[in-house]
């Protein structure tokens, strides 16, 4: 089974120290964590460490998976608007590879767009959709390679709500099924609460807490991290549900 752990793990730019002191238990396939915190508290400098596009101190051990199995999909892909939806997804498969097509692969890019619900799109070029159209076609390009540990940078930030419900929800059932630990970048702490067995919280460049997400995601550390009062209930299905109450005082 493959699992990610961070010791002590940071990051720098230059002389700049960005991320510092992230820790985390062992974070196993199948599971899915969010990564919370306030705007530019860290969390995309944090996903480059992991992902190997940024450097800094500290141990990013990843266990049962092959060299190169940790993938990363930021919030701006910069994709070719030329290339058809189709053919994006074709590019990213074939990344790292010979450039002969097996018909497996293309059945299983067929898969994909269809899980996601973009196989209408497959043959329109990237320059004419939506901002969450593409959004969805960018979490094709990184299913379709396969990764052990896949890192997403606020994937639904574009989405309206039934698709970020339906996104994630797959990525809960794709992560089981392929033994994948994802971890997500999000602001809606009520999908954290939903989806995610574990949470991370990224404040001021640091790691303030981490574990489950039930445990993490308080009064206590929204006051202090969020600046704002708020509840965490139990609602009629059983559920958690965050209600945000108003700021916390100065």
């Amino acid at each position: 089974m493959v699992a990610l752990a961070l010791s002590g793990v940071g990051a720098c730019y230059g002389r700049t120290t960005i991320l510092r002191d992230v820790s985390t238990g062992r974070l196993p396939g199948g599971t899915l964590t969010a990564v919370i915190g306030p705007n530019a508290a860290g969390k995309s400098t944090l996903f480059k460490r992991v992902a190997g596009l940024a450097k800094g101190p500290g141990t990013v051990e990843l266990t049962g998976g092959a060299e190169g199995a940790v993938r990363y999909m930021p919030q701006d892909t910069g994709a070719n608007a030329v290339l058809s939806v189709y053919e994006s997804v074709l590019l990213a498969a074939k990344q790292g590879s010979g450039w002969r097509v097996a018909a497996g692969e293309l059945a299983e890019i067929d898969a994909i767009l269809r899980a996601l619900q973009i196989e209408a799109l497959a043959f329109r070029s990237l320059g004419e959709l939506s901002g969450g159209q593409r959004q969805l076609v960018s979490i094709a390009q990184a299913l379709v390679r396969r990764p052990r540990v896949l890192l997403m940078d606020e994937p639904t930030s574009a989405l309206d709500l039934y698709r970020q419900i339906e996104v994630l929800a797959f990525m809960r059932r794709r992560a089981e099924e392929a033994d994948m630990a994802v971890l997500i970048a999000l602001h809606d702490l009520n999908h954290a609460l939903r989806y995610c067995q574990h949470t991370i919280v990224i404040a001021d460049g640091r790691m303030v807490a981490g574990g489950p997400s039930e445990a993490v995601i308080t009064p206590a550390m929204l006051r202090a991290v969020y600046r704002v009062e708020a509840r965490v209930e139990t609602c009629s299905q059983g559920r958690p549900v965050l209600i945000v109450d108003g700021t916390a005082a100065s």
